[in-house]
């Protein structure tokens, strides 16, 4: 996984939607992984006066890449003739 981000500098950042957009995934998606523990997403960011939660946009994109570099298609296996 990505080093999340420990500095308190500013940094680009999006909510889910707008990341969702961003890779052409649903929203449902996304939020599904930011709330899983076990995909590591760091603690989301607030703006003032906001209360919708906002990654930070390198991050993003680097545990992305590292996400879809991971998955690996699947293979039919319904198409298979039966072992007798």
């Amino acid at each position: 996984m990505p080093e999340t981000p420990e500095s308190e500098e500013q940094r680009e950042t999006m909510t889910i939607p707008k990341l969702a957009e961003r890779v052409g995934r649903s929203r449902t998606l996304l939020h599904r992984l930011a709330t899983n523990p076990a995909e590591g997403w760091p603690a989301p960011v607030f703006r003032e006066g906001s209360s919708r939660p906002e990654y930070d946009v390198q991050w993003f994109d680097a545990y992305w890449a590292e996400r879809q570099a991971g998955i690996r298609q699947g293979r039919r296996t319904d198409l298979e003739a039966p072992e007798e």
